[in-house]
């Protein structure tokens, strides 16, 4: 089962209680929203900036607002239930166990991957390509069978270089039962945790957190991330930083205080040092303006 949905302007999206969000023990939901203009996606936990052609991919969504930066600002989204092979192969979920893993997860909430730097426009086209067989409306066997082909090659190229185009910062990832995933669930599940925590989680509380003891958990951030426990809460904090710079007013002293920094200029300091830029000049170049 396949639907599309065009939608234009600012809009609170609840699709899990569609009538296509159903379960199945021969297939999984998943939902593809693309940006099609510039956008602020917010849930009740988070708001992130989505530029032009970037995708969400999810389970479901619960209360998302989508809030375009220009009043006609559009978005698509695609709704199918993926056949489940027996186990997920290769061909259709291309070699990556973080899609793999996103879909095995047992517990009945939403997730989802924010997917950005897709101006190539090859993802774009794919979906212009599900959105057609959507829209002929015709829901027989061969066009299932092209739609669920399609989806796998939208796949195989959201993963090319997968590492570049996944806002892991933005994504939510099943953030505790992560012993067994792959190392891109992993790391995704531990920026899910940390970023929650504002960056300000101990390795101790961290470690607690995922089941680890805190030494084998400093090895495992430093395997994943190439950075130490104590760097990778900086680059959270700074990530969070931008993010707030970017889509709010709050003053840099609310912003450093949320993030743990007892000064402005300690804050403004590390931001520079990892960003490049001052926070006030990042503000003024980047920030955006509320879609009137």
């Amino acid at each position: 089962m396949q639907s599309s949905l065009t939608i234009t302007g600012p809009c609170c999206l609840i699709t899990t209680r569609s009538k296509y969000a159903r379960k199945s023990d021969r297939s999984f939901h998943l939902e593809l929203l693309e940006c099609l203009d510039d956008a602020v996606v917010s849930s009740p936990k988070e708001r992130f900036f989505v530029s032009k052609y970037g995708l969400i991919l999810a389970t479901g969504f619960k209360k998302v607002s989508l809030q375009p930066q220009k009043a006609d600002g559009r978005f698509r989204l695609i709704q199918l239930d993926v056949a489940y092979p027996a186990p997920l192969n290769q061909y259709l979920m291309a070699d990556n166990a973080l899609i793999h893993d996103l879909m095995n997860d047992q517990e009945d909430k939403s997730y989802y991957i924010v997917f950005h730097q897709l101006s190539d426009l090859v993802c774009h086209n794919y979906l212009n390509l599900l959105d057609l067989l959507s829209q002929a409306g015709r829901g027989d066997a061969y066009d299932d069978f092209q739609s669920q082909r399609l989806f796998g090659l939208l796949c195989t190229e959201l993963l090319h270089h997968y590492q570049v185009k996944i806002n892991a910062a933005a994504s939510t990832f099943p953030v505790k039962q992560i012993r067994h995933a792959g190392p891109d669930t992993q790391a995704g599940a531990i920026l899910t945790y940390l970023t929650g925590k504002n960056g300000q989680a101990s390795l101790r509380e961290a470690a607690a957190y995922f089941g680890y003891q805190p030494n084998y958990f400093s090895r495992l951030c430093r395997k994943l991330f190439g950075h130490d426990f104590v760097h990778l809460r900086i680059l959270i904090r700074m990530n969070i930083a931008e993010n707030e710079l970017r889509l709010t007013n709050k003053r840099l002293e609310e912003i450093s205080s949320e993030l743990g920094y007892q000064d402005v200029a300690n804050f403004s300091k590390a931001f520079s040092q990892l960003k490049g830029i001052t926070p006030g000049a990042f503000r003024k170049k980047y920030g955006i303006k509320k879609a009137r």
